[in-house]
């Protein structure tokens, strides 16, 4: 995932509560509608990431990605 995407999703996950809320019920779809294109190594550690972790822990999983 290339260090755009990865801002891309982080930004989104801080700035936009209806971004958060679809990326913890679908992350493919989530980043998909965002605009950001994944390939199926990403997808598959885009939805290997627990959701449900406090914000601090989800960016920090993200941007490691």
């Amino acid at each position: 995932m290339s260090y755009e995407a990865v801002g891309k999703l982080v930004d989104l996950w801080m700035s936009d509560p209806g971004f958060r809320a679809q990326a913890k019920k679908d992350p493919k779809a989530a980043a998909r509608k965002a605009g950001v294109e994944l390939n199926s190594e990403e997808l598959a550690a885009l939805s290997g990431i627990d959701w449900s972790l406090p914000d601090e822990q989800l960016q920090a999983r993200v941007s490691k990605m």
